[in-house]
Formats: C-alpha cells, sequence, structure tokens
C-alpha cells in the first residue's frame, strides 16, 4: 500500500533529524505529531518540532524546511548509533479507532482502498471470459511511479483506480466547491488532473451501483490524481472508485463505515461483471 511520508535528509550536530515530504503534506499538520523512524535497528520513537511561535513569528506560515523530528539523541553520533541515517523513512504513529460507525486512523488513504479490494476478492471466481488483474501499487503519492510499470506491464483495455479520496464537506467550504461528502456512498470519478474518465466505463459502474441500490456520488477533482492516469496514457479507459475521507494526507483521517461498505459492494460487482456493454 502507499501513503505520504517523510525521508531522513540531514542529521545535525545535535541529532536533530531534518526531513524531506513524500507525497502532499501540509506542515503545519505534522507539528507536535509522533512518528515512527523506520531503521535496520527498529522504529525509533520521535516527534515533530519547530520554533515556537513567538519566536518563529505568528505570521510566518510553516515549511518542510522548519520542520525537525526530535528522537531524543544528544548528538549526531548518537543517531546515528540508534540506527538513524538519511535515507530512513520516517511515518505517523497508527492510531486506527472505530466507533459508532465511524473509522478514525491515519494513512485511509490507501488503506481503505486496500481494504475494499481485499474484501470484494473474498471468494470471488474468475470472469467467464477475458481476465482481471487486481494490484496494490507503491509510489502513487509521489508520482504514479508503481501504476506506471504495471500499465506499461499489462496494458488492459480498462481500469479503475479504488482508494481514498478528498472529502471537504466541513466548515467554512462552500457547498458547490465539495469534492465528496461523507455518508453519500462511493465516489466515481468524472474527472481530476490526470483523467477524464471514458464514458463507457462510467455508465457501467452507475448502472451496476443502480441495479444493486448502491448509493453513489460523482466526483470532479480538478487538482488531484489517482493511478488511473498512468494507465490512461498507456491507451486504457478509465475511472476510480474512491471511499470519502476527511482529512487525506494528515496525521488523522475520518471516514464512515457505511460508505467503505457500500464501496466494497460495488468494487466485487464490478469484478463480477466487468465488462461494459457495447
Amino acid at each position: 500500500m502507499d501513503e505520504v511520508g517523510f525521508v531522513v535528509r540531514h542529521i545535525d550536530e545535535k541529532g536533530f533529524l531534518r526531513v524531506a515530504a513524500l507525497g502532499g503534506i501540509s506542515p503545519d499538520t505534522a507539528l507536535s505529531k509522533e512518528v515512527a523512524v523506520l531503521t535496520e535497528k527498529g522504529d525509533i520513537l520521535g516527534v515533530f518540532g519547530a520554533q515556537p511561535p513567538h519566536v518563529r513569528g505568528q505570521a510566518q506560515p510553516i515549511s518542510i524546511e522548519d520542520l525537525f523530528i526530535d528522537i531524543g539523541a544528544s548528538s549526531r553520533e548518537e543517531a546515528l548509533a540508534m540506527g538513524v541515517e538519511v535515507g530512513s523513512p520516517a511515518t505517523f504513529l497508527g492510531n486506527y479507532r472505530e466507533r459508532d460507525g465511524r473509522i478514525v486512523g491515519k494513512a485511509l488513504d490507501d488503506r481503505l482502498g486496500c481494504y475494499v479490494l481485499l474484501r470484494a476478492l473474498e471468494g470471488l471466481s474468475a470472469p467467464e471470459e477475458g481476465s482481471v488483474a487486481v494490484a496494490f501499487t507503491v509510489q502513487e503519492e509521489v508520482g504514479l511511479r508503481g501504476a506506471a510499470a504495471l500499465a506499461h506491464e499489462l496494458e488492459p483495455n480498462y481500469a479503475v483506480a479504488v482508494e481514498g479520496t478528498i472529502a471537504n464537506d466541513v466548515p467554512g467550504v462552500p457547498e458547490q466547491q465539495y469534492v465528496t461528502a461523507l455518508g453519500k456512498g462511493p465516489a466515481l470519478r468524472v474527472m481530476d488532473r490526470s483523467i477524464v474518465a471514458s464514458r463507457k466505463l462510467l455508465l457501467h459502474v452507475r448502472r451496476l451501483a443502480e441495479e444493486r441500490s448502491i448509493p453513489y456520488q460523482l466526483q470532479i477533482s480538478p487538482y488531484s490524481g489517482t493511478d488511473s492516469g498512468s494507465f490512461l496514457v498507456r491507451g486504457a479507459e478509465t475511472t476510480a472508485i474512491s471511499v470519502p475521507v476527511r482529512y487525506i494526507h494528515t496525521p488523522t483521517s475520518l471516514a464512515l463505515r457505511s460508505d467503505l461498505e457500500a464501496t466494497v459492494r460495488l468494487v466485487r460487482a464490478l469484478l463480477e461483471e466487468p465488462w461494459p456493454k457495447e
């Protein structure tokens, strides 16, 4: 699976770690959050820090260059002895919780996509004609790279990305600017920065949902993309089926179990009946 994160780019003389972002992360959401620095000697617990606002200046926005990870080391030598080195990855600590149909945790983009595919595959038989490949790709957050390699190898007729996506139905956002909203079912991609969806494929997915009374919403997302873009440029007809998630690319996101299970049902229906009618 793929998620946003960080990589150590420098260890200073006092043992603080400077990082580069892997994927689109707002630096202000990372401040004071716990992270695990992954090393050959095991995971090292750390906390994101920055200069206090009364030193930095209240009006100064935080950049990734302002952040550092504090692992409690007193020197570069101590940090190195702990196993940290340039290139060590770092990730927000896991914090999954579920209660009353609400799911809270880190990396729901794209843990929920992985969950949907695994659940949809349970007990599934092969299609009567043609073949269907289900894949879990890497480095989507830094340029759709895993999907690009897969698209080059498979060159499929159709490709559907399955993921967690932006739900911005929150205070301060006008309804006409919602990308998706919680509680309305899976989001079917009409267009984004990487694709304009195949009308034939999109209508097929909508028909599957309507025949099974699965709620869905249509998504237009001009500032984001999915792995579908890598398949489009190899000639595939594409769209995406996504679980709405609030606060993606932050240490903690929120989704609804009802949306998740509706997405499982729809993806399973697509795997059982993958080919659009001519």
